[in-house]
């Protein structure tokens, strides 16, 4: 779906941004060692160092951004979550939480607890730290 935007960006790109494809079926071991675990999976190096992934179909408009941050050197922030999509994140949470909790029922009570993290996990200091560090550890 997205492989005629990306050829296309490719070529006018090219000499300053690489795209290589992977074949998955015919490369599973290396996709293993790079970790994709979804398809289409773009992973954008900086001097042999991962500096973005992108999972999954993007628009045109978002790629070409990628494309153009990894031409130029600036390494592009990833996708933060709208203020709609915390809102209604937060909202939903506290729904399924609040109903998990006058029903007793622990499932309901943890998903939306679940909720309710996925609305603020990119905020939180600690899930920062962790990640860092687990990120660290990974790549030794």
């Amino acid at each position: 779906m997205v492989k005629p935007s990306l050829e296309k960006l490719a070529q006018e790109y090219g000499g300053r941004v690489d795209l290589w494809e992977i074949n998955a079926d015919e490369s599973p071991e290396l996709l293993r060692k790079l970790r994709v675990y979804g398809i289409p999976t773009l992973i954008g190096y900086d001097a042999g160092r991962e500096v973005v992934r992108y999972i999954g179909a993007k628009p045109k408009n978002e790629l070409k951004s990628l494309f153009e941050a990894l031409s130029t050197g600036s390494i592009p922030s990833p996708n933060q979550l709208s203020i709609w999509d915390r809102l209604i994140r937060l909202l939903v949470g506290s729904i399924v939480a609040g109903m998990g909790w006058n029903t007793h029922s622990w499932l309901l009570l943890a998903l939306g607890g679940i909720l309710l993290f996925s609305a603020l996990y990119d905020q939180c200091p600690i899930w920062k730290a962790i990640t860092t560090r687990f990120k660290k550890v990974v790549a030794k």
